[in-house]
């Protein structure tokens, strides 16, 4: 019996934690997806995996995280998944991001 319920108290913390991994990967995928400059900490790890889709906007001179011009053409190519397409550039919170028309 003390092996049934271990085994039942094993799978259900995987899938609790396996469907919370998978709602935050969604949520950053959200907040970083198109970022134009070098993300620092776990963001920046996830966007070296290729887990971000990358921007072309330009990157203000001695910054690495503020847009040179706002609302400029970009492009975002190699999405991890969906479409590439143009967009434009967007200061989002401390990072460049390219929009998506």
């Amino acid at each position: 019996m003390k092996a049934r319920r271990l085994v039942m108290v094993l799978a259900v913390t995987l899938i609790a934690g396996g469907s919370g991994a998978s709602r935050g990967l969604a949520h950053m995928q959200e907040t970083y997806n198109g970022v134009c400059g070098q993300l620092s900490g776990f963001p920046g790890l996830l966007q070296r995996m290729h887990l971000f889709a990358q921007g072309n906007c330009a990157i203000k001179a001695g910054t690495t995280t503020k847009c040179d011009k706002v609302n400029a053409p970009c492009k975002i190519s190699n999405p991890p998944s969906g479409s590439s397409g143009n967009g434009f550039c967007k200061q989002q919170s401390a990072t460049c991001v390219c929009t998506l028309n």
